[in-house]
């Protein structure tokens, strides 16, 4: 697929700040910064607009993302029936109303964006149902990988889905879910851990209910990372009965992240819990408050998207806000899978029926 190239701008300096300001945001950013990251023309400056080229080349390998491109009209399900492989089911992209971008969690700890994806949702919005639709695809889903072949038999490594990243950020990304869930979704925004106490804190706190189990992996107030050690000596839990309790951008990340309590599944559903209640919030801020949170956070932002599509997005933000939103889909779904262990890669998780994830992702998406 040919590189984007910077577009041209098609507003005056003066027109793009009045634009700018007069936008709103919606969600983590991400979500939030998709409806109206460009509030101020200082913010631009900020976020790192990249190429996001492979860090390894050997991934670098070209499939063809054109050939079967969607074109709106909903596909026939006897095309996924009759597939003989999921490579043979249509791919699809934008159009007929609707606009994928990918919402990417890097973990890491500096400022910059190398590492695992361990938060993928994909961003689904719909002009023609008024939705905004989130689906999770897990981390330690078992995918196969374009053109990384270490072991050297010929074929595709299979690897967790979340190393795609890691090995070729978000062009190996787009065409690792191309290639398994044969969707193209060109629009990227990534962030990084540092990213989401920042956003929170700016946005003054989520107010989440919580289990007792959760509560045990949740930080009490003013017990922060630097006070506690690797091995969570000097940690303390929120104490009291479950309920409803208003999370710090620290605790509310640390609520994010739980995984020891219970699956990867439930961890996927408080991701978008919390990017849920982002949005909401959102929804209710002025737009003073809206351009000091993404002032805040856009340096911990990374895209490949243009500043005037980030501008096309900005103009429909009233919009967007009227939407409905839906968290509560992820791949794989209920019963679609089992847990399976490679030598050498761990543990993770085995599509039973590829095609049946596949058909039924698009299903959800397209309608």
């Amino acid at each position: 697929m040919p590189e984007k190239q910077p577009k041209q701008y098609r507003y005056s300096k003066k027109i793009r700040i009045w634009t700018i300001a007069g936008s709103s945001a919606m969600a983590l950013i991400g979500v939030l910064c998709i409806t109206a990251f460009i509030l101020i023309s200082s913010v631009l400056g900020k976020i790192n607009f990249s190429e996001n080229g492979p860090v390894d080349p050997n991934a670098d390998v070209d499939i063809d993302l054109e050939d079967d491109e969607y074109n709106g009209v909903v596909v026939d399900p006897s095309e996924y029936d009759n597939a003989a492989a999921v490579s043979d089911i249509p791919l699809r992209g934008d159009g007929n109303g609707i606009h994928n971008i990918l919402l990417v969690g890097v973990d890491s700890r500096q400022n910059n964006f190398v590492g695992l994806s361990d938060t993928n949702v994909i961003l689904s919005i719909n002009d023609k149902t008024k939705t905004v639709k989130m689906i999770s695809i897990l981390r330690d889903t078992w995918v196969s990988i374009p053109g990384r072949d270490k072991d050297g038999d010929g074929q595709d490594d299979i690897c967790k889905f979340n190393t795609a990243y890691a090995y070729g950020r978000h062009t190996l990304q787009h065409k690792t879910i191309a290639q398994n869930f044969r969707l193209d979704i060109e629009d990227y925004i990534g962030v990084n851990f540092q990213v989401l106490p920042v956003l929170i804190d700016a946005m003054g706190g989520l107010d989440i209910s919580v289990t007792a189990k959760e509560m045990t992996q949740i930080p009490a107030n003013g017990c922060f990372v630097s006070k506690y050690a690797a091995d969570n000596s000097g940690f303390s839990p929120l104490t009291g009965a479950p309920g409803v309790y208003h999370l710090n951008g620290f605790q509310a990340m640390e609520y994010a992240r739980i995984r020891k309590i219970d699956s990867d599944f439930q961890r996927t559903a408080r991701q978008r819990k919390v990017l849920t209640l982002l949005i909401e919030k959102a929804k209710k801020m002025s737009y003073t408050q809206l351009i000091d949170v993404v002032y805040k956070a856009a340096s911990r932002v990374d895209t490949n998207m243009t500043t005037d599509e980030f501008l096309d997005i900005a103009a429909n933000s009233l919009t967007y806000a009227s939407y409905t939103v839906e968290g509560d889909y992820h791949i794989p779904e209920d019963g679609s899978y089992k847990f399976t262990s490679i030598s050498g890669k761990g543990s993770g998780i085995l599509l039973t029926d590829p095609k049946e994830t596949v058909k039924n992702l698009h299903k959800y998406i397209y309608g």
